[in-house]
């Protein structure tokens, strides 16, 4: 919350921090895609409300979210899965054409693991429920940016999916051993921290060889990535 200090007789303004927080300064822009109106104007509302986080648009439809993104994209796109016209997996596989560097939320009102999957799939970077608490709803948002984890049950489709489409070897890739095993753990479901942990490196770093994995798999998002390994069987046996 901005703290307002006052002593020479001009006021200034301090933005305060949570030390683990990972979002830049600067407002996050985020577009809400949902066809049903209270829906998308509560969320709106709720974006406007919290600090570092900007609504850039709301929109019905897909096709008039594409549109609007031709002249201004947003960092993030709250979209749902179910939309009249174009769907929402449509809508994500051309947001992730058109403009590589939006991240993909999707909404959904139940924790449907194939439209999920196929979401992710699609390039989406992680989900979050309709009904999730407000909380629940901006710390997705958040962490979007850094790595949303997929939950286990998804994580187990993507590892059966593997056994589909020719296998490639990560040397292929000139990836190192080290890249390997984060892309593994992506391929997992696991979030960066718990990737930081598990391997006893900074988030940072974990950051830093995961921007390498996409420069050398040419893909821009984890869902891209992960869609990548499934595809050539990466981890297959």
């Amino acid at each position: 919350m901005p703290v307002r200090m006052y002593g020479t007789g001009i006021s200034h303004t301090v933005i305060t921090q949570n030390p683990s927080e990972t979002n830049p300064p600067a407002s996050l822009e985020v577009a809400v895609v949902e066809d049903d109106s209270v829906v998308r104007s509560t969320f709106a509302e709720l974006i406007n409300r919290t600090p570092g986080l900007a609504c850039l648009g709301q929109f019905r439809t897909c096709e008039s979210a594409l549109e609007a993104f031709e002249k201004k994209p947003p960092r993030v796109a709250l979209m749902d899965i179910g939309l009249p016209g174009m769907s929402g997996i449509e809508g994500a596989r051309k947001i992730k054409e058109r403009f590589p560097l939006v991240d993909i939320l999707m909404l959904t009102v139940y924790d449907d693991d194939e439209k999920i999957f196929q979401s992710i799939c699609a390039g989406a970077s992680g989900y979050v429920l309709k009904n999730s608490e407000p909380a629940e709803l901006i710390r997705a948002i958040l962490e979007i940016q850094t790595g949303a984890p997929m939950t286990a049950s998804i994580a187990r489709r993507v590892l059966s999916f593997v056994r589909r489409g020719p296998p490639i070897r990560s040397s292929d890739l000139d990836l190192t051993p080290r890249e390997f095993d984060i892309l593994q753990s992506l391929v997992e479901g696991l979030s960066y921290k718990k990737i930081a942990d598990g391997l006893f490196i900074s988030p940072l770093t974990v950051h830093t060889h995961i921007k390498r994995i996409y420069e050398k798999l040419q893909v821009h998002s984890r869902g891209e990535a992960v869609s990548k390994a499934m595809r050539h069987r990466l981890f297959g046996r």
